[in-house]
């Protein structure tokens, strides 16, 4: 191990790789140098002493040099990791569950285990992760969520097709937890500039060969079926053997004109509401039959 600390990727590479092999290093220099990172800083962290200072500098610095590469600096996914910032099964967790899994690792996931790290560095980097999950600092909310719940159900129609506490419509994603772990300009800029690419936000039109047709919002899909909610409320279960013609209408769902119909002022209200409501939902004490 101390030979390949002090090796570079490209040592490591033409120490594995003969010139006979060349023509194979390509799908495989790849997971050499994550293997070669992980072990790096495995071994120095080992070796480096401890501080007793609980921050979050040392944590953060855990998480840039072992969980960046995977997760995203910030957190919301990379190309080999999903996102563990704002995904709610992730956030969900507790911080004991956290702990298992880096202890542990997802071998099947392609995640290496950590428990070699200690239990201090494991419990800053769970700290850095729920920094980055916003549970670090109070958000400091912009306007008033009263009135932000009134445009809710009213001027703002939200409730058209977003349910909020049980109340509102379907269409839409429900928004009782949304805002509580985001922070208020991106929310803000959620309600501006919602994601054009976004299918749950396109109302799909689908034509079948036997001449029905479909409208509504696509909730899954496969190589084999599509299942679709219609604007009543109805799930289709449609096989795409029996599809003519699927199209999606170009204007979205969601309005795009909050901007010129909503005041900043209000704008604000409706995302203190939005992060009002979700804190009030994830402090609920639990039944204790649950």
């Amino acid at each position: 191990m101390a030979r390949f600390n002090r090796m570079t990727p490209s040592d490591i590479a033409r120490y594995v790789f003969p010139a006979r092999q060349q023509q194979h290093r390509s799908s495989l220099v790849a997971p050499l140098l994550c293997l070669w990172a992980c072990s790096f800083v495995l071994h120095a962290s080992a070796q480096a002493p401890t501080k007793a200072s609980p921050g979050t500098n040392e944590g953060r610095q855990l998480f840039e040099s072992v969980c960046a590469g995977c997760h995203g600096l910030d957190g919301r996914g990379g190309e080999r990791g999903p996102d563990i910032a704002t995904r709610q099964q992730i956030v969900q967790l507790s911080d004991v569950e956290l702990l298992d899994i880096l202890r542990g690792g997802r071998p099947a996931a392609g995640m290496p285990p950590f428990d070699s790290f200690g239990t201090a560095k494991l419990n800053q980097l769970v700290a850095y992760l729920r920094v980055l999950q916003g549970k670090g600092a109070v958000a400091t909310l912009p306007g008033d969520p009263r009135n932000g719940k009134a445009l809710f159900f009213g001027k703002a129609r939200c409730s058209d097709c977003h349910t909020m506490q049980g109340s509102g419509g379907f269409l839409g994603r429900d928004l009782s937890t949304y805002g509580a772990t985001l922070p208020p300009s991106e929310i803000r800029s959620g309600i501006l500039h919602p994601d054009p690419a976004n299918k749950a936000n396109k109302t799909a039109v689908i034509t079948m060969r036997n001449s029905q047709t479909f409208a509504g919002v696509i909730r899954n899909e496969d190589n084999f079926s599509i299942q679709l909610q219609s604007t009543d409320g109805t799930f289709h279960f449609l096989t795409r053997s029996g599809v003519a013609k699927m199209e999606f209408l170009p204007q979205p769902i969601m309005p795009t004109d909050y901007a010129t119909t909503l005041k900043p002022a209000e704008l604000d209200d409706l995302v203190s509401f939005l992060i009002s409501t979700s804190k009030a939902v994830k402090t609920e004490p639990k039944d204790e039959d649950e």
